[in-house]
């Protein structure tokens, strides 16, 4: 037996991880437009394409934070279990 997870499991942590970040990018951006940043910034860009490359970075952002963070806690769950298992 294999102690490490499986395809099938790690593929539902990216889809559940990627829901949960997808309904937070869409809450955060609906009381934040960052059009209106991008001007506030005096940033000579176009608000359509800047507004649309703030999205995809804050879910990508997001989604690899959380990633890490569902992970990390499996790692470290899986090592105190084995310890727990072996009596140590």
């Amino acid at each position: 037996m294999s102690d490490g997870p499986t395809c099938k499991c790690m593929l539902s942590f990216l889809w559940t991880n990627a829901l949960v970040v997808g309904a937070l990018v869409f809450i955060l951006f609906s009381f934040i437009d960052p059009a209106d940043i991008a001007i506030v910034l005096n940033l000579d860009v176009d608000e359509g394409i800047f507004r649309i490359k703030a999205y995809a970075f804050t879910f990508i952002f997001l989604w690899l934070m959380f990633n890490a963070s569902t992970f990390l806690n499996c790692y470290f769950s899986r090592i105190r279990y084995n310890k727990l298992a072996q009596g140590k």
